[in-house]
């Protein structure tokens, strides 16, 4: 049922586009993005953060209108679903958001897309990925990417090569430049699994296409002597 759902969401939110634009015969003011603070480089060990949420202090002085405060109340609810690992619920929130005629900011999509991923349920993942953000009806950015690959590195065994394959798409069909973020994950599998090789590879990536290592990659390989060493001697860690 949630992949039939989300398989018209883009169609929904194309509608919602055409309804906002033709609104009151002028176009209308996109719907602001609902105040959340969130920590804008992920760790390793979490894409998408416990975010503080702002009910909106910043634009104190103006009134949200009906869209907004419906936007922020099915936000509320997906980063619940997330918790919840609840991808079913998540997906249904989105598509309500189309029905409700309310395009979903880039906080409220990716959020549904990790709360399919916390679920283990990858496929729906990237039917999500493939309706929001590959329709364009939300422009992607690096933690959603990052948030695939922690999807398709939980299944069993890691479909690693589409993993890979995602470094290289989010920069030439998306236009977004991967940083540590995405490879700290990467990392951390091959110390998980203890895959000396593969975390060779990909040290060796980094340092070709000059990627800053953070705070993260040191804890990313701690736990393989090995590959933490390699890591140290290529990045400089």
């Amino acid at each position: 049922p949630a992949m039939t759902s989300v398989s018209s969401m883009a169609c929904r939110f194309a509608t919602a586009r055409s309804v906002q634009a033709s609104s009151r015969g002028c176009l209308r003011v996109p719907v602001r993005a609902v105040s959340f603070v969130g920590n804008a480089r992920r760790s390793a060990s979490s894409c998408v953060t416990n975010a503080v949420f702002d009910s909106g202090a910043a634009d104190a002085e103006v009134p949200l209108t009906e869209d907004e405060l419906t936007l922020r109340d099915v936000t509320r609810k997906l980063m619940d679903c997330r918790r919840r690992k609840a991808a079913a619920n998540a997906v249904d929130l989105l598509v309500s958001l189309g029905r409700a005629n309310i395009e979903p900011d880039l906080f409220a999509a990716t959020t549904c897309l990790g709360a399919c991923v916390a679920s283990g349920k990858i496929d729906l993942a990237l039917k999500v990925f493939e309706e929001v953000f590959q329709k364009g009806v939300v422009k992607p950015d690096e933690v959603v990417f990052a948030e695939l690959i922690r999807g398709h590195l939980a299944v069993d065994p890691p479909a690693w090569p589409r993993a890979i394959s995602l470094l290289t798409r989010m920069r030439t069909e998306h236009g977004v430049t991967p940083t540590a973020l995405s490879y700290n994950i990467l990392l951390a599998k091959c110390a998980d699994d203890n895959e000396l090789e593969r975390a060779e590879e990909i040290v060796d990536r980094m340092a070709d296409e000059e990627i800053v290592p953070d705070g993260a990659t040191a804890d990313a390989v701690k736990k393989r002597r090995s590959i933490r060493s390699y890591a140290k001697k290529m990045l400089m860690l």
